[in-house]
């Protein structure tokens, strides 16, 4: 018995130092959307590494292999061709957030047809305009246009706007889901797109990507808010060319 109790002392100490990341209430960001607009496409964080971050998220693959969107624990990758599937844990990510999900409140808005209605109204139901929040939107869209991503080259250093003007678009009909986003201030437009960021994923999980535009079926929207008061920024740790580089300034206003 005396023999075995290093190793009940060290399980323990695991569970609940696991246990402590888990229910920390914050967002883990990886790298930086500056660092997508100067055309740095690789990480060396891996799917099943950032499951251990959260159970909620959203960002891309290296070298912008694909959408991603974390939901209820699961990690999914839009490919190209629009097609969902469940990722490789041994896949890398250069960007992205991700947080354990606990609702802190639900808020109704009405009167709201479109993403354009939403995105606009979104920053009124704020507590705080200056805080971070993770927000997840249960609904059924009469249409939805979604947009995806093309693996680039591993050279290709070409910033991010680029790509977004060709990006592939998914255009879906009468489809429910979740949009599963993030509130960025206006003082983080560094870091990610602002004042918001959003991927959806569908019921049925056929069919995903980053939300462009859209019209709602039904007028009232429940949004479920997660205030964050950590975000916690989370650098590539390798040798990368691309952040040795010098970048230019920040495009805060870009939307992708």
């Amino acid at each position: 018995m005396r023999k075995s109790l290093p190793g009940i002392i060290l399980f323990t100490i695991l569970s609940v130092s696991l246990h402590a990341q888990q229910t920390e209430d914050k967002i883990y960001h990886y790298s930086s959307m500056d660092a997508m607009r100067n055309g740095v496409y690789t990480g060396d964080i891996t799917v099943k590494e950032l499951k251990q971050k959260g159970d909620f998220g959203l960002g891309t693959y290296n070298f912008l292999d694909g959408e991603l969107i974390a939901l209820d624990g699961n990690i999914y990758r839009i490919a190209t061709n629009g097609s969902v599937e469940l990722a490789n844990e041994k896949r890398k990510v250069p960007f992205g957030s991700f947080t354990f999900f606990r609702k802190d409140k639900s808020l109704t808005l009405e009167q709201i047809k479109t993403v354009e209605d939403l995105l606009q109204k979104l920053p009124e139901i704020l507590p705080s305009r200056n805080r971070f929040y993770a927000i997840k939107i249960e609904a059924t869209f009469s249409s939805l246009t979604l947009g995806g991503a093309v693996k680039v080259d591993e050279e290709d250093t070409t910033g991010i706007a680029a790509f977004m003007k060709t990006r592939p678009l998914y255009k879906k009909q009468n489809i429910k889901g979740t949009l599963v986003g993030f509130y960025n201030p206006g003082y983080a437009g560094g870091l990610d797109l602002s004042p918001f960021h959003f991927h959806f994923l569908s019921e049925d999980k056929t069919a995903g990507g980053h939300l462009l535009d859209g019209t709602f079926s039904e007028t009232k929207i429940t949004v479920q808010l997660d205030e964050k008061n950590v975000y916690e920024i989370i650098l590539p740790n390798t040798n990368d060319a691309g952040y040795q580089r010098t970048w230019t300034s920040s495009e805060a206003k870009a939307q992708y």
